[in-house]
């Protein structure tokens, strides 16, 4: 492969891991959403890596309270 074609499929690769850099940062805010309706959360991790021709997610959230379902308050 020449240089010029090495260094057209990495720019390539590079802006394809920048499109999935972005598209997890929207997906980490939504997830933090959605979990945040049902705990406490205090730290969320979300990663991404290549993996059995796909993708791996991994998402690891740290909360320190877990609300009771259907409970409207912190009373109940």
């Amino acid at each position: 492969m020449s240089q010029v074609s090495e260094r057209i499929a990495k720019m390539i690769e590079n802006d394809g891991d920048g499109d999935i850099k972005r598209t997890m940062r929207v997906a980490q805010s939504d997830i933090m959403a959605l979990l945040s309706e049902y705990m406490a959360v205090t730290k969320l991790d979300v990663s991404v890596e290549k993996a059995d021709g796909g993708y791996a997610v991994n998402v690891s959230a740290t909360a320190s309270r877990i609300y009771n379902i259907g409970h409207t308050s912190d009373e109940d």
